[in-house]
């Protein structure tokens, strides 16, 4: 194995950190396309609050730490525009916000900036917003009811409970897995076009901006566990279905778990890395006090991130030896 030696940020990729970012970012700029057109330009203030609030916070830290500013660098928009992706698009505008704030200043910037930090900062900022306001964070308006949403304020809206939280209850949601593809149920803003976030992915994996392996272990770790134990009384295919297609598993599938930071740096590594995220997601799903935990699972990957790695290097015999 031949090591060459570069300077930070280390994202494990022949790659430049804007082409990979850029990407990434397009491909959640996607996934607004479908909000925007059936509850106008709403889903697009609350991504911009949030983005723009992750860039005033890195402006401000770096001006303390009396650090360069690149303009160049364009993750800290990529992860102001996830936050808002796995919160309802009916939260408080305060909400995201408060979620990118604690993502930029307490998990991405005080260990260094992109390419540093050993945890995901936008699974942070969402697990963070969880802790202190659930309510808000796992409350969704009802698509099939008429709702109004105003660029600014609360809007008008009837609630309704998640697919997820409806498993979270063990019974079996009132929609079929099928209708899910579109979209038109409770759930987070950008997680529930299933049929978009797949196609960002795909054209992720083909320009190389993300590591399939990773996500193919993730989900298949979630259905085998989904069909060995199902929560409902159904088929094993049928809980399968209900189980990546509800909550925030597919979107961090594909846009979290590849980040390519945090991840593992080998090929054997991201696939361990993939399986024991998608099993500890089920497992908060399972034991977990809310609906939807896999940004928490994601971060307990991240930490354990670097053991895999290790243990890799150990089996083939690397370790200890000179590069």
């Amino acid at each position: 194995m031949t090591l060459t030696n570069a300077a930070s940020p280390y994202v494990k990729s022949e790659f430049t950190v804007f082409s990979m970012m850029s990407r990434m970012l397009l491909a959640l700029l996607a996934l607004l396309i479908i909000p925007v057109v059936n509850y106008g330009l709403r889903p697009l203030v609350v991504a911009g609050a949030s983005m723009l609030t992750a860039l005033i916070c890195r402006i401000l830290f770096c001006l303390v730490r009396r650090k360069s500013i690149s303009i160049s660098e364009i993750s800290v928009l990529v992860t102001g525009l996830m936050v808002p992706m796995l919160l309802p698009l009916n939260t408080p505008l305060w909400l995201p916000c408060a979620a990118s704030a604690f993502a930029v200043l307490v998990v991405r910037e005080p260990f260094g900036g992109f390419g540093r930090n050993p945890f995901n900062p936008a699974a942070a900022g969402v697990a963070f917003a969880s802790l202190c306001w659930p309510k808000q964070v796992f409350s969704y308006f009802d698509p099939a009811e008429q709702a109004a949403f105003p660029l600014f304020g609360a809007g008008s809206f009837s609630t309704a409970q998640s697919p997820a939280a409806v498993l979270k209850q063990g019974f079996k949601p009132d929609i079929l897995p099928l209708n899910m593809l579109w979209g038109n149920f409770p759930g987070p803003l950008g997680s529930t076009a299933v049929l978009v976030i797949g196609a960002c992915g795909v054209l992720l994996f083909l320009s190389r901006s993300a590591k399939p392996e990773t996500t193919v272990c993730f989900l298949g770790t979630a259905a085998l566990i989904a069909a060995m134990f199902p929560r409902i009384l159904c088929s094993p295919l049928t809980s399968v279905k209900y189980e990546l297609l509800s909550g925030s598993l597919f979107f961090v599938s594909v846009f979290m778990v590849t980040d390519p930071v945090t991840a593992p740096r080998t090929f054997s590594g991201r696939c361990l890395y993939g399986a024991f995220a998608g099993a500890a997601a089920m497992a908060f799903r399972w034991f977990g006090a809310y609906e939807q935990g896999a940004c928490f699972a994601l971060l307990i990957a991240n930490a354990a991130a670097p053991l895999m790695d290790s243990a890799v290097f150990w089996f083939r015999g690397w370790e200890g030896k000179p590069s």
